[in-house]
């Protein structure tokens, strides 16, 4: 069902990956979830291969021109989709050093009010659990609004995509809709509080 405001504009949802490498299964998804025509929101891609390691020395003096266009992506975004894998049983230090910079008080803390929801994927049968786990943990420490329920947990994703890099599994395919449909209404729910 087509809400009132999404008949009006449609939600600007910045999506990024905790994997740099191109072929990726999470970068896939989110390929695959940018690439869909919805009618509540355009998902664009910000890739994090230039960010510079997180360094306050550095900062002390302004974002780094790589810093800053990513937290503008996320200042002009009505909300944050993260497509991450799992590392070690953890998040993946790239995406890590990321959320560091966006959410550093020192030159402004872009997520702080900003409405988030990710999902993560892995061959293992839990599908980037752990990952998603710390991943909530520091988007929420750093005031951003995030979507708890439902949880996504792409188990097993070498099963689901082909080797064109296109998810096959239909199960997932459904799972993945009713997801950003909830986070849809998420920050439609969000971008109404007073």
């Amino acid at each position: 069902m087509v809400k009132g405001w999404m008949l009006n504009r449609k939600r600007k949802v910045v999506g990024i990956s905790g994997s740099l490498r191109k072929d990726s299964y999470n970068r896939v998804l989110l390929r695959e979830i940018a690439q869909e025509q919805r009618e509540d929101m355009d998902v664009s891609i910000f890739n994090l291969k230039h960010i510079p390691l997180f360094n306050a020395d550095i900062e002390v003096n302004g974002d780094p021109e790589a810093v800053e266009d990513f937290k503008e992506a996320i200042r002009e975004a009505d909300g944050l989709l993260i497509v991450t894998p799992e590392y070690s049983h953890g998040m993946p230090g790239v995406l890590k050093n990321a959320l560091d910079w966006a959410s550093s008080m020192t030159n402004e803390n872009v997520m702080d009010g900003k409405p988030a929801f990710v999902l993560g994927a892995s061959p293992a049968k839990l599908g980037a659990a752990f990952s998603q786990a710390q991943v909530k943990q520091s988007l929420a420490a750093a005031g951003a609004l995030v979507l708890q329920q439902p949880e996504l947990y792409i188990g097993q994703v070498n099963k689901k995509v082909d080797d064109a890099g296109t998810l096959t599994d239909e199960d997932t395919k459904s799972a993945l809709q009713q997801s950003l449909n909830d986070f849809s209404s998420w920050i439609e729910t969000m971008s109404s509080r007073p």
